[in-house]
């Protein structure tokens, strides 16, 4: 069994939770299909402000998070996402990376840093290992279960 057959979690059988912020619509759009397709729950967000009031709504495993975005740009939203939702893991997916700004990325707790356009497949692994790694990180927070 590979990572993306395990979209869902056995120890919660829910499907992992992602939420996309990208400024540019086609694209978002398309992200938010193609992971709905592998039964991931996807919502999804133009800016970075807009991303942090759906946080503030509803719990999500995984943020797909562009660093380039009118207003609140990729680096601040990952250090508001980090300081409000510390469980969420954030995946930094970009069209404008250099070496400074992964490091910057991933100094910021980001737990990866991809460039546009990244292979579907590789996509949804990340996905999955930082779901898995949040739902986790969760489990060692709340606990041994009874």
């Amino acid at each position: 069994m590979s990572l993306t057959d395990s979209i869902t979690d056995d120890r919660e059988s829910r499907p992992i939770r992602v939420l996309v912020v990208d400024d540019e619509a086609p694209f978002r759009e398309t992200l938010c299909k193609v992971l709905s397709r592998r039964g991931m729950e996807v919502i999804a967000a133009a800016t970075g402000q807009e991303g942090l009031e759906k946080l503030a709504a509803q719990a999500v495993d995984v943020v797909v998070l562009d660093l380039r975005m009118p207003g609140m740009d990729g680096l601040t939203t990952l250090r508001m996402i980090n300081d409000l939702h510390p469980r969420a893991r954030v995946i930094i997916l970009t069209g404008h990376g250099t070496t400074d700004a992964g490091l910057e990325a991933l100094r910021n707790r980001a737990f990866d840093f991809l460039l546009k356009p990244a292979a579907t497949e590789q996509l949804v692994e990340v996905i999955v290992s930082a779901a898995l790694t949040a739902r986790e990180a969760q489990d060692d927070q709340s606990g041994p279960k009874s």
